[in-house]
């Protein structure tokens, strides 16, 4: 059984949210990504066993949070992510509420939405 599979029997919930929280961010945040920040967010105390998941999947590069170019996004793309800082006042990963210097520790690269032009 592969390692999605397991995760998905073991901890439903949390792989339901890792779901909508890609869903919801689109098509810059990666499927390991998205688990790891909502294992932060919900369960702080597992610190270390995201860091260890993390240095398995991926070699360590350059943590942090990455910002996106609105530029260079899809009219459909920029329309999506204006309405839904519209409607919720911040992007889906600032409602997680990890911040920056857990993400560094865990050598986590993130691509977040940055500020909406204008």
């Amino acid at each position: 059984m592969n390692l999605h599979a397991r995760r998905w029997l073991l901890a439903p919930m949390r792989q339901w949210r890792t779901a909508r929280l890609i869903h919801r961010h689109g098509p810059s945040l990666d499927y390991d990504t998205a688990w790891a920040l909502v294992t932060l967010s919900r369960s702080p105390d597992e610190f270390a066993f995201v860091k260890q998941a993390t240095r398995e999947a991926r070699p360590i590069r350059e943590a942090g949070f990455h910002y996106d170019d609105w530029n260079s996004l899809s009219t459909r793309e920029r329309t999506r992510r204006q309405r839904w800082l519209k409607r919720h006042g911040s992007t889906p990963l600032q409602q997680l509420q990890v911040d920056e210097l857990q993400l560094l520790n865990a050598g986590l690269r993130v691509v977040e939405w940055g500020p909406a032009p204008g």
